[in-house]
């Protein structure tokens, strides 16, 4: 595994890395949280080792964080335990879910730089009426306002990240590539991109 963890952040472009470094530097420090946004396949996971090795953070992920709990939750619910694009998936546990990273995250970050990893999709669909990202985040878990926390949106083209998700071969991803034009049309170009990039204070091209 660490040996593949290692090819991964090998292959991230040096562009790439000179972006998210750019994005974090002076800002996380001692303290704070840079937050991984981006869709499923967009080189969340890659771009956090990077930064974790540079900066020294912690990394939470979200599929690391109750995996068991969400796959059971989501198979009772609609017959499939990889479900994350539902309106049931978004109302019923997604909250809980993202509450937890968010929370745990946040209060790590108080006392060390973290780093947030995960697609983020729903809070940046609640932080789009005039408010960042990263000041939604931050008001969601009680977190101080002077918390530094950098948000920062991989983006990723539709025919990339089918790619990337063919390459990995996750089993998380069958449903997405079974009916590749629905995802596409509900998920990648139904508007969270452009949300994305209004509420995020960095876009880096993955």
């Amino acid at each position: 595994m660490q040996a593949e963890d290692d090819q991964q952040v090998d292959a991230l472009p040096d562009s790439m890395r000179r972006a998210l470094e750019d994005a974090v530097a002076d800002r996380i420090v001692a303290r704070g949280a840079m937050v991984l946004c981006g869709f499923p396949a967009s080189g969340k996971s890659t771009a956090a080792q990077h930064l974790a090795t540079v900066t020294g953070a912690v990394v939470l992920d979200k599929d690391s964080l109750a995996p068991l709990l969400e796959q059971s939750v989501m198979a009772r619910l609609t017959g499939d335990p990889f479900d994350r694009d539902s309106e049931i998936y978004r109302s019923v546990v997604a909250p809980g879910i993202y509450d937890s990273l968010i929370g745990t995250g946040l209060v790590v970050a108080e006392r060390h730089p973290t780093i947030l990893d995960a697609p983020f999709l729903s809070p940046i669909r609640e932080a789009a009426a005039g408010v960042m990202l990263g000041q939604h985040l931050r008001a969601r878990s009680g977190a101080s306002n002077d918390l530094p926390v950098v948000t920062v949106w991989l983006d990723s083209s539709p025919e990339v990240i089918r790619g990337r998700m063919v390459a990995r071969g996750a089993q998380r991803d069958h449903p997405k590539l079974t009916d590749w034009q629905a995802y596409r049309r509900d998920v990648l170009v139904g508007g969270v991109r452009e949300l994305a990039h209004t509420v995020c204070d960095v876009v880096i091209g993955s």
